[in-house]
């Protein structure tokens, strides 16, 4: 069924307790198979006060009639009880092998509402007996079969008004059969037909909501379907865009890392830096964009590890160095007395310093930043503050808004608005805080606050050879994409690596037959075979001793994997930071334990 067809039925209504054909199957196929349920303790409770009207019959009645009516009550009327009562307990029939014992929800509820008709005829018959006997037995009984009707048993307002119908036509039968006076007859059916109306006026209501309650519960779930279907959809174009902009972004940062290090005339170097510049703009406020989208579509799941944040906060003080440096800041780690850590995920809180930093380099037009730390009880915060103009309070009380951003007609890059909103949203996810403090004029201080963690065991030192002492040379780059591929092999020779080039997986392992490597520099998503699957082969088999993986989906955290020696990194790349990972790794094939290396 279709969400625009349960809207249509909606708006039609349903004031004759109909609704178009698919719909109404569907809606007796649910109704049907809730029965049941509800007829097990409906048949409980009615078994059990025929079997107590059976027990009162003797205290009541003559002698004669009771037994007559024990009678009908336990040979006539309970045995259908009960056999409604155990049918509730077999599975449904359902799937191409039922079990054998089992039926159908429709078979079920034609048993359920016979079962109705049987009882109130069975009370029919004991006003008969009495009557046979000149006994004035009330017409009560017939009155609480009415009710069960109506009310307690469930049954569809058409099932139920034919059963009771039927039972006031079995009962005015009798009446009349026995020569009931006519003005008896006609006071004891005002009452039982003025119940049957009533009970008529209650059931119609019943299932009236019954079944606006049905077409809320689908266009509710048919709208929740919609809601995951277009998230999927998001998420995929996310993922989609994430990679197809991202890869031809990289041909281009490498190709103008190779262009500026040529030998350009005057009016050619300014140039081709401005172009560095505003790719590197651009990349920063794509990022930017997808991240806060992953965040709003739920795909970041943070995995909170205990971190040493005196070293993380040094560790960005030495990454966001080189651009605090072109913006004229100096830029500092203010040192903690005693190790602090927080229970953070390493890569969210790398990206939520970074945007900090970046945001106080950027736009606090001061000239001089500082990280540092205030230890807490069960939060410790991590503080950045610049000596710049400061902000007001109308722009403190916004300045964490997605695409706000204060003033900044004098800056040439004023991004999107996103770098804090993507910190509140990552601060969050981890169960942190945040905030700012700032005056106009005195400069800011932007801080968040997360879990203390507890201080790891302090691990023995042992002094150990080095398996190679020599830096690494030979490097192995798998990349399919050409143009990727020729720009990174020219600017890695131009470092002083021998640089071996393969477009395949099958490529590399031609390669590696003949010679080992230091290094592998490989697309984590390959045709045939995954990067990260060449680079444990290789690595098993001694072909390669450390790598570098790097790839264009963000939903991979970019980090270092120390069991495999292995770092992750994000098209486009960014030269200098893949040369001071290369650096690093050529430490004796060791990397840092930073999660993104200094520029």
């Amino acid at each position: 069924m279709k969400l625009n067809e349960f809207e249509a039925q909606r708006a039609t209504g349903h004031r004759w307790l109909r609704f178009d054909p698919a719909i109404e199957t569907c809606y007796r196929h649910e109704r049907e198979a809730a029965l049941p349920e509800r007829a097990r303790p409906v048949a409980a409770s009615a078994l059990f006060l025929f079997l107590v009207y059976a027990l009162l019959d003797p205290a009541f009645l003559p002698p004669s009639l009771a037994w007559q009516t024990i009678a009908m009550r336990l040979l006539f009327t309970c045995p259908m009880i009960g056999f409604v009562w155990a049918l509730t307990y077999l599975p449904p029939r359902t799937g191409p092998k039922p079990p054998r014992l089992s039926i159908t929800p429709a078979h079920f509820a034609r048993w359920y509402a016979l079962s109705y008709l049987w009882g109130g005829l069975s009370v029919v018959l004991i006003i008969a007996l009495a009557r046979n006997q000149q006994y004035p037995m009330p017409y009560d009984g017939i009155l609480l079969m009415l009710m069960f009707g109506y009310f307690l048993m469930g049954l569809p307002f058409r099932t139920a008004s034919i059963g009771s119908a039927l039972i006031i036509a079995a009962y005015l039968l009798v009446e009349v059969i026995y020569q009931t006076p006519p003005r008896v007859i006609g006071v004891n059916m005002f009452f039982v037909m003025t119940a049957n109306l009533i009970g008529m006026v209650g059931a119609w209501l019943r299932e009236h909501q019954q079944r606006a309650h049905f077409i809320d519960r689908q266009l509710l779930e048919l709208s929740r379907q919609k809601a995951e279907t277009d998230s999927a959809e998001k998420t995929h174009l996310i993922s989609v865009a994430s990679h197809d902009l991202r890869q031809p972004l990289n041909v281009i940062n490498l190709l103008l890392e190779n262009l500026s290090a040529t030998r350009l005339g005057n009016d050619q170097a300014p140039m081709v830096d401005r172009l560095q510049r505003s790719v590197s703009h651009f990349n920063g406020l794509l990022g930017s964009l997808l991240d806060i989208s992953r965040i709003q579509e739920n795909m970041v799941r943070p995995l909170p590890e205990t971190i040493i944040a005196n070293d993380a906060m040094q560790q960005m003080a030495e990454t966001c160095f080189a651009v605090a440096q072109r913006a004229g800041i100096t830029l500092r780690a203010a040192p903690s007395r005693e190790p602090v850590t927080v229970q953070a995920d390493p890569h969210l809180l790398h990206r939520i310093l970074q945007n900090l930093v970046v945001n106080a380099i950027q736009h606090s037009h001061g000239k001089e930043v500082t990280l540092g730390i205030s230890p807490g009880d069960r939060h410790h915060r991590l503080w950045v503050k610049d000596d710049g103009c400061g902000l007001d309070e109308t722009t403190q009380q916004r300045i964490f808004d997605t695409f706000y951003r204060a003033d900044s007609t004098d800056n040439s890059d004023p991004g999107l608005g996103l770098g804090l909103a993507i910190t509140r949203e990552l601060t969050q996810l981890m169960s942190g805080h945040y905030g700012i403090t700032s005056a106009k004029g005195e400069g800011s201080l932007f801080w968040i606050e997360l879990p203390a963690g507890r201080l790891p065991d302090q691990p023995t030192i042992t002094t150990r050879a080095p398996e190679h002492s020599q830096h690494l040379q030979q490097l192995l780059l798998v990349e399919d994409d050409r143009d990727s591929r020729q720009g990174m092999a020219a600017m890695l020779r131009r470092w002083g690596y021998q640089v071996a080039e393969a477009e395949s997986a099958e490529a590399a392992r031609a390669l590696v037959a003949s010679e080992t490597f230091d290094l592998m520099i490989s697309d984590l998503h390959l045709p045939a075979e995954s990067g990260r699957e060449l680079y444990a082969s290789l690595r098993s088999a001694r072909k390669v001793r450390c790598g570098v993986l790097v790839t264009a989906d963000t939903g991979e955290a970019q980090a270092y994997i120390r069991e495999d020696n292995l770092w992750l990194m994000h098209k486009p790349l960014v030269p200098s930071r893949l040369r001071a990972v290369l650096q690093r790794l050529q430490q004796t094939g060791s990397a840092p334990d930073s999660e993104d290396p200094a520029p």
